[in-house]
């Protein structure tokens, strides 16, 4: 029996050849289905890694050619800012606290201005 040759010109006489013919049909349908479907997959993983992986070397790259920016002294000043502003607030907690010593003043939430 030879693979894959079937004679077209005369029909299928047993069913021995029949199964044959069928189950050959059904290697070729299964390996065309499946092979379309490893492509489908390789492409997919592809597009993958192209939208992931391309733009995260690409950012990686910009941080390497960019240099490191210094320490600005305007954050130095923002925390001594800060902690100005957290001593007014103490301060204005307490004399709040010497008005009233019942403690009706409460402090829910900071927000910057």
């Amino acid at each position: 029996m030879t693979f894959l040759a079937v004679d077209v010109t005369k029909p299928l006489e047993s069913a021995g050849e029949k199964f044959a013919y069928g189950g050959q049909m059904l290697l070729i349908g299964m390996s065309v289905v499946f092979s379309v479907l490893l492509i489908l997959w390789g492409a997919l993983e592809l597009f993958h890694l192209i939208v992931t992986k391309l733009p995260a070397a690409i950012e990686k790259k910009r941080a390497k050619e960019t240099p490191a920016p210094t320490e600005p002294v305007a954050e130095i000043v923002a925390e001594d800012e800060d902690q100005e502003i957290v001593a007014v607030i103490a301060a204005a907690i307490a004399a709040a606290n010497e008005e009233n010593p019942a403690g009706s003043f409460r402090v829910v939430s900071f927000r910057r201005v």
